[in-house]
């Protein structure tokens, strides 16, 4: 299931994922609170590392202009960096796509009845639109995709594996590493890993550094963000048609749920 939504603002952070995740908290529990906790459990408890079973990207309009200005981060944490100013009526595009039927449902009617959300930095996002775009279904054991979002896919080490030429590791090992996070993602979702090991092949990518910033992160850092080595663009996947099927539904790589890793089908 997908859905789009739009709202209306003047301005946005180059930090804004995590903005748009507490979005996503705080419209789960205006619709079903239980459930929002079930997916969010207190950070002390033994299973507050959850799978998120979606994603998500956010689209700018065109004509933005980029300008250097302070950004409160948390109360405490202020830098500046880059401000994303739009034309006047402009609209931001807000996509999440999932597996799960109850949380499209539920986040659906949380976002219909939150109306506006305070995004910080004196930013209000008003809401325009809510509305369910068609899903594709995959039939063929090959399909090409290109990305909505930044895809994030590294080592057990934290370090980021690349499948560009320029890249920091051979395709096979991306391959290897591919394979080992997505069976792990698949099994914490449905219960099942892959089905079939899945093939990657580039088509047109780049390499994309992003900047993200969470609270634990700071917390336990005492930096204001981090920078994640991301890639984005085209590529083919071949496997099992039910496994594409899924990581079309959930995102493709890490941190799916933190608004990396939308693709859709070309």
């Amino acid at each position: 299931m997908r859905i789009k939504v739009t709202f209306r603002t003047e301005k946005l952070p180059i930090f804004y994922r995590h903005r748009f995740m507490a979005l996503i908290k705080e419209a789960l529990k205006k619709s079903d609170a239980a459930y929002k906790e079930s997916l969010y459990p207190d950070k002390n408890s033994e299973h507050s590392k959850i799978v998120k079973p979606f994603c998500f990207s956010v689209s700018m309009p065109s004509g933005k202009i980029a300008k250097k200005e302070k950004i409160i981060i948390d109360e405490g944490v202020e830098i500046e960096d880059t401000v994303f100013y739009f034309l006047q009526n402009s609209s931001i595009s807000f996509y999440i796509s999932s597996s799960e039927y109850q949380f499209m449902v539920c986040l659906y009617n949380g976002l219909l009845d939150m109306k506006s959300f305070q995004f910080g930095n004196n930013i209000y996002l008003k809401l325009e639109r809510v509305f369910m775009l068609d899903e594709k279904k995959i039939n063929a054991d090959e399909v090409m995709f290109r990305t909505n979002a930044p895809v994030l896919i590294e080592n057990k080490e934290g370090k980021p594996i690349l499948p560009i030429a320029s890249g920091l590791s051979p395709i096979a090992s991306f391959n290897e590493h591919f394979n080992a996070i997505h069976d792990r993602i698949l099994k914490d979702i449905r219960g099942e890993g892959l089905y079939r090991e899945i093939e990657f092949i580039p088509a047109k990518l780049k390499k994309q550094v992003v900047k993200h910033t969470l609270k634990g992160f700071r917390e336990k850092t005492g930096k204001p963000y981090m920078t994640l080595t991301c890639f984005e663009g085209c590529f083919r996947l071949k496997g099992d048609p039910r496994d594409l099927q899924m990581l079309y539904q959930i995102g493709i790589g890490l941190r799916t749920g933190q608004g990396f890793g939308m693709v859709d089908i070309v």
